[in-house]
């Protein structure tokens, strides 16, 4: 239970180290990801921080429920699963695509992946969730990562 909490403090802070190394140190996520999505390249800086924003806002949400609430773990789960297909499918197939360092990489790897695994060991093995409720939110996880690829490459295929 204990290690739930600690999670619950560490997906937010998380979240707001791995903005700091896509955005101010070293920064340059947008331009990084406009050469990996070219065709997104009119997207404005200010797009990705309200995507982040909203994004950061939806994790501190499932985080303080889990915090404060009684067996409410559902949603840090499926939220700290969100943030490893982030950086599994964004910055580290990203970096391996382009061949360039993807600003977020770092964080994404030591910091939102062990979260992320930790978070499913600790309420398997507690009992929190069922192991049904976690197959599927390991399903849902990439989901939103597969959404913005299948649009990604209607878009490019429109372009073509």
């Amino acid at each position: 239970m204990e290690a739930m909490k600690i999670v619950a403090i560490l997906a937010p802070l998380s979240y707001l180290i791995h903005c700091i190394e896509e955005f101010a140190f070293p920064g340059g996520f947008v331009s990084w990801y406009h050469h990996f999505r070219p065709a997104l390249s009119k997207q404005t800086p200010k797009y990705y921080w309200i995507v982040n924003i909203i994004a950061f806002i939806l994790v501190t949400i499932t985080s303080y429920f889990s915090l404060f609430t009684e067996g409410n773990n559902s949603g840090l789960v499926i939220s700290t699963s969100f943030l490893a297909c982030n950086a599994i499918f964004t910055h580290i197939f990203g970096s391996i695509r382009t061949h360039v360092y993807s600003p977020g990489i770092v964080t994404g790897t030591i910091l939102y992946l062990p979260i992320c695994f930790t978070c499913y060991i600790v309420t398997y093995t507690s009992h929190l969730i069922s192991l049904n409720n976690l197959c599927i939110y390991f399903i849902i996880a990439p989901l939103y990562e597969f959404w913005n690829w299948y649009k990604y490459k209607r878009l490019t295929n429109i372009k073509n």
